[in-house]
């Protein structure tokens, strides 16, 4: 490989990890906005064995952005570990 291109694929590395942390930031505002927006209920009334409301919606899917800035931190850490080698 040559210097050029590692130095290009380091400068796309370093974008990625940009945004990847910023979604780790920000990412929860997504689901929370798109919640405000559709006019989810925010509260939770449990009962012994049903759930009312669609609050599970929005705790779901910041369960899932949470998860997904985990593995956009992962695959930035495995291709720098990667280059390292």
């Amino acid at each position: 490989m040559t210097n050029a291109r590692r130095k290009q694929i380091k400068n796309r590395l370093a974008l990625l990890e940009r945004a990847s942390m910023l979604f780790g930031r920000y990412g929860a505002l997504v689901p929370l906005a798109i919640a405000y927006l559709r006019g989810w209920p925010t509260h939770v009334e449990l009962y012994p064995n049903t759930q009312i409301g669609e609050s599970w919606k929005v705790f779901l899917s910041l369960f899932l952005y949470w998860l997904a800035a985990l593995a956009l931190e992962r695959a930035v850490s495995f291709v720098q570990r990667s280059l390292e080698a």
